[in-house]
């Protein structure tokens, strides 16, 4: 008897032992939201966005990462992340934000002196190591944020990524993404659609300034291709006293499908000048566009209140080096964080945005929600 319960107690023990080194870890973050903004499923029938409740999942997620001490300084690490969705839509894998493992998943070797490498879907720069600018939580449907400011950041397939150690507050990172489509061109070419990414960091006492370079392969040769793209961000954030001042460029051939135009009323406009300007498609695709914007956010700390005050700029495009007139946007956002815990806050906020282009409404939005960390 007594070894029949010291088998099933080892049995039980066993697979503890073994998930010894995995770090389950995560956020869960949803709120209600009223919007009335073009990213809204709330239009009319002529795609003028109209106000509405909704509950919203604020991008939750759960994640597992671990590693393994293999001597003289080197480890090994993984980490296998995925988006969740406390509203219950969207979950069903239909895009790639979607599903298991689609948030930062790798595996890799890390070194005490010379930092680490990973391989797998990784984050590039501004969207893991930046926006110190947009530090409130909001929905994609939601201008309670600076969600189109930071609408470049994302995660890319089949990348390796190198993170240097920190050197008295300097540190670097470089990222490649390989294009495995390698899709044909407007000249009907093999294209290569790689992306390269260049971080630089200086941290010290509270202070921060941070770089980012970005840049696609073979864009002038595919339609609505990204060219490249700056990032700068600077500000201090220690004493109680957050603030953070940003600075982005991002260039791009077309429009159609980039993500360098600020939202489909101004891609329309585009497209109705492409088709002025003699295109039959309606799509200027060796026209270079060009955007850029700057943002602050200030906040203080006391207690448990921390109050935001966010303003992003959008500055008119331009196309082929012209001037698109009425074609930037200005965009307040007031926020309050409530820490009821070390883990868990009372988030809320609202934003709007004033679009310069006639006859397009302006945005609005309204937020409450929790945060928890796990």
């Amino acid at each position: 008897m007594n070894k029949k319960l010291i088998a099933l107690a080892l049995a039980a023990a066993l697979p503890a032992a073994a998930m010894a080194d995995v770090t389950i870890y995560g956020q869960v973050r949803a709120g209600y939201e009223y919007n009335k903004t073009y990213n809204s499923n709330m239009k009319d029938a002529g795609g003028k966005p109209q106000g509405g409740s909704e509950i919203n999942d604020w991008t939750s997620r759960i994640g597992f990462k671990g590693g393994e001490d293999l001597g003289n300084g080197l480890k090994a690490i993984w980490q296998v992340e995925s988006r969740l969705h406390m509203d219950g839509t969207d979950g069903d894998n239909k895009n790639s934000s979607d599903g298991f493992g689609t948030r930062d998943t790798f595996i890799g070797l890390a070194g005490d002196s010379w930092g680490q490498i990973r391989l797998g879907r990784l984050s590039d720069y501004p969207n893991m190591d930046m926006e110190q600018v947009d530090p409130g939580y909001y929905s994609g449907h939601s201008v309670g944020g600076l969600g189109m400011f930071t609408r470049m950041d994302g995660r890319h397939n089949n990348a390796i990524r190198y993170d240097s150690p920190n050197w008295y507050g300097f540190s670097y990172m470089a990222l490649f993404g390989f294009d495995e489509a390698r899709i044909a061109g407007l000249d009907g070419s093999r294209t290569n659609q790689q992306f390269v990414n260049i971080g630089l960091s200086y941290e010290n006492a509270g202070y921060f300034g941070k770089y980012s370079y970005a840049s696609w392969g073979d864009a002038s040769n595919v339609a609505g291709s990204n060219k490249d793209w700056h990032r700068l961000e600077a500000g201090y954030n220690a004493n109680n006293i957050y603030l953070a001042f940003g600075y982005q460029q991002i260039q791009g051939y077309g429009f159609k499908g980039s993500n360098t135009y600020y939202n489909s009323a101004i891609a329309t406009m585009l497209n109705t000048n492409a088709i002025a300007a003699g295109s039959t498609q309606g799509v200027i695709d060796t026209s270079k566009l060009k955007t850029k914007e700057l943002a602050l956010t200030g906040g203080y700390t006391f207690g448990a209140f921390t109050p935001y005050l966010s303003y992003a700029k959008g500055y008119n495009a331009t196309l082929g080096g012209s001037t698109v007139n009425d074609s930037g946007y200005d965009q307040f956002v007031l926020g309050l964080d409530y820490a009821l815990s070390k883990r868990t806050d009372v988030y809320t906020s609202y934003g709007h945005v004033k679009w310069k282009l006639p006859g397009t409404d302006n945005e609005n939005s309204l937020g409450l929600g929790l945060i928890h960390r796990f």
